[in-house]
């Protein structure tokens, strides 16, 4: 095992992070989450020790922890025994090596280091999302959507800049749920349109279904609207636009 399975560079800063902890250390993520926590709420001082973010899969949102050394050391602190003992020697390695290697001139990247990194990413988006529509039989444009995320993730880069790019679908349907709802008068009690209960009569009519907490298209539905992607608050996926069509279909 290499040390850039267990460290890697963040913002010139040699971290790891909460998942990588779990896996090595053999915790559950969602404790090692709440050990942090109660350090963070404990004591101010951590909070340049750890750093909270998310990642994005199939519509939902999962949070971690990066952490320096500092809070890594914290962290482990308390973890006993002997396979915790020799992670913790691992750790601390990898650390001291990612450090000296990002100060050692001959070891600095070169000007055009970062150009083939993003290109190497970019074909890596490219496979990744070939597998996920073959595993998954999702559209194109998810399957970009979702690679994107975890091959950005995985190499550091952002590639908010290549999500603009998405495709989007011919533009012929507008309608989300809340639209469909409003246009054949389902209302909730405060008079405003009913999306969920649009939602539930598309499904009764077979135009819909649900897969993993998310309405997916069936194959008469799609003679009805589409998937079109989105980009809203750090979140990104697919969102089933209808036309007019509909309309006439659910009446």
């Amino acid at each position: 095992m290499s040390m850039s399975d267990l460290v890697r560079i963040n913002s010139n800063q040699v971290v790891t992070d909460s998942r990588s902890v779990a896996e090595h250390f053999e915790k559950q993520h969602k404790h090692v989450l709440e050990a942090i926590d109660n350090l963070v709420a404990e004591n101010s001082a951590t909070k340049n020790m750890f750093y909270e973010t998310s990642r994005e899969y199939r519509g939902q949102s999962f949070r971690y922890f990066l952490m320096n050394r500092d809070g890594f050391s914290l962290l482990v602190m308390g973890f006993t025994g002997a396979k915790a003992f020799e992670w913790k020697i691992k750790y601390i390695n990898a650390f001291n090596e990612m450090e000296k290697s990002i100060k050692t001139p001959q070891l600095t990247p070169n000007p055009h280091y970062r150009t083939r990194m993003i290109g190497t990413a970019i074909r890596d988006v490219g496979k990744t999302s070939e597998e996920l529509e073959k595993v998954f039989g999702v559209a194109h444009g998810m399957a970009l959507a979702v690679s994107m995320n975890l091959v950005g993730e995985a190499y550091g880069v952002d590639m908010a800049p290549c999500k603009a790019l998405l495709p989007a679908a011919k533009e012929v349907s507008y309608l989300n749920a809340s639209g469909v709802a409003e246009r054949i008068g389902l209302k909730c009690k405060t008079g405003k349109p009913n999306g969920a209960a649009a939602n539930q009569l598309l499904a009764e009519r077979g135009l819909q279904e649900k897969r993993g907490g998310d309405w997916h298209l069936t194959e008469k539905g799609k003679r009805y609207g589409e998937a079109k992607p989105y980009e809203r608050g750090g979140h990104s996926g697919y969102q089933i636009m209808w036309s007019d069509k509909v309309i006439a279909a659910l009446q």
